[in-house]
Order: C-alpha cells, then sequence, then structure tokens
C-alpha cells in the first residue's frame, strides 16, 4: 500500500490486489495483518517528518488554539476528572490546555508506563506544583507516580501521530493507550489532540484500535459520527 506526494493520497491498489498484480493469490489473514502493520509504520515516520517541519512560533500558536477550542466545546465543563498526555518531542502541546483544566479546578491525571509490566499503562496525578522527570521514551512524568485507587475517568485527550474523519487514530504503534481503554471499566470520552496537518484520507482499523469520539486540532474541535 503506497502513500503519494504530501496530501498522503493513498494508491488504488490495497494489499490484495498489489499480491494479486504479481502473481499472489493469498488472501490469509497473517498476510494483510503484515500488509497493515507495514503500512501504519511507514506512515508514522512520514507524519512524524511532517510534523516535526512545524516551525515553532506555528507549533505554539496551535497549541494555544487547540486548548481554547476544547475549553469552549462544553464537553469539559461537566467533567471532574481529566487525563492528559504530557508532549514529548514535536506533538501537540498540552501544557496550555492543563493550567486552563488546574485553574478550572479539574483533577488532571497523566499517563505513567509500569516498569514491572510491559506494555502497561497507569494514570497519576498532576498537580500545579507536581515536579516531572523524564522517563521512558522521553516522556515527562510526575515523580510521584503511586497509583490511584479505581477513579473515573470523564475525558481523556489523547496524542495522535495520525488521524482521519471516521475517528480512527493512528498512535506511535506501542498500544499503551488501546490496552488501557479496553480493559478499563468506564469508558471516556476520547479527545484526540493534534495538528491539523496530520489528519489523512482513510486509516486502517484493527479488531484492538479504539475510536476516537471527538478530535480537537487549531482549527477547531470536531466530534465523530459513530459508524
Amino acid at each position: 500500500m503506497i502513500w503519494r506526494g504530501t496530501h498522503l493520497r493513498p494508491s488504488s491498489q490495497g494489499p490484495e490486489q498489489a499480491s494479486g498484480a504479481a502473481g499472489g493469490t493469498s488472501n490469509s489473514s497473517s498476510s494483510t495483518s503484515t500488509d497493515v502493520a507495514a503500512f501504519k509504520s511507514q506512515l508514522r515516520r512520514h507524519l512524524r517528518i511532517a510534523r516535526g517541519a512545524i516551525p515553532a512560533s506555528d507549533a505554539r500558536r496551535a497549541a494555544r488554539r487547540a486548548a481554547l477550542h476544547l475549553l469552549r466545546s462544553g464537553r469539559l465543563d461537566r467533567a471532574r476528572c481529566v487525563a492528559v498526555y504530557l508532549a514529548t518531542g514535536s506533538e501537540l502541546d498540552t501544557a496550555p490546555l492543563i493550567r486552563a483544566l488546574h485553574r478550572a479546578r479539574k483533577r488532571v491525571l497523566v499517563p505513567t508506563v509500569d516498569p514491572a509490566r510491559a506494555g502497561t499503562m497507569h494514570l497519576v496525578r498532576l498537580a500545579p506544583d507536581s515536579p516531572l522527570r523524564r522517563r521512558r521514551f522521553g516522556i515527562g512524568e510526575p515523580v510521584d507516580r503511586r497509583r490511584l485507587p479505581f477513579v473515573r475517568v470523564d475525558v481523556m485527550v489523547l496524542p495522535l501521530r495520525g488521524f482521519d474523519r471516521h475517528g480512527t487514530r493512528l498512535g506511535s504503534g506501542a498500544g499503551y493507550y488501546d490496552r488501557w481503554l479496553a480493559r478499563a471499566a468506564f469508558r471516556p470520552y476520547c479527545v484526540g489532540y493534534a495538528f491539523a496537518q496530520q489528519e489523512v484520507p482513510e486509516l486502517p482499523r484493527e479488531a484492538h484500535d479504539q475510536r476516537l469520539d471527538a478530535i480537537c486540532t487549531e482549527r477547531g474541535l470536531r466530534r465523530v459520527a459513530a459508524r
């Protein structure tokens, strides 16, 4: 599966057609799964490079605008507890959003990776004065990483590498959020947070992929209709 040009338009050939054109006839699930994984990996690299090329001044402006759009949407008015990622690298910065949530006296949680259990993510509280340190993948985490007893998360703001209009999310590939949401007793309202240019025409959705309820960029908040 090939994506052409800076606007990421897919070629007319999917993995099955490409295989047939080469003389193959297999439509096995393992082959398709491999094709999808390779496609996603390639797309992640492309989107990471494109995101990293955004000028710093534009990125700061986008972060402020995205925070305003989400705050004005009304979705956070009723929320008591909000889970938000701490941005790393070229991700859309959540610092303006987190400051506003603290001013509104919301309970803010951030993800932390469990070193004792590979692939497991937990949520810990982020207070306005919480000291941070860089841990795995260069992600900031509170120094106080005590796991909370069960807490109902009303809204979860998720980082994106890419997204489409159907609410399909392309993450970093580690699967932390998908696994956390799959086992959550109560599913929060999930908002993808990204630059508008990270949108692509369409993404393949696998069984384990968790759908977004809305997407927030510097251009506004878009609610996603279930399909």
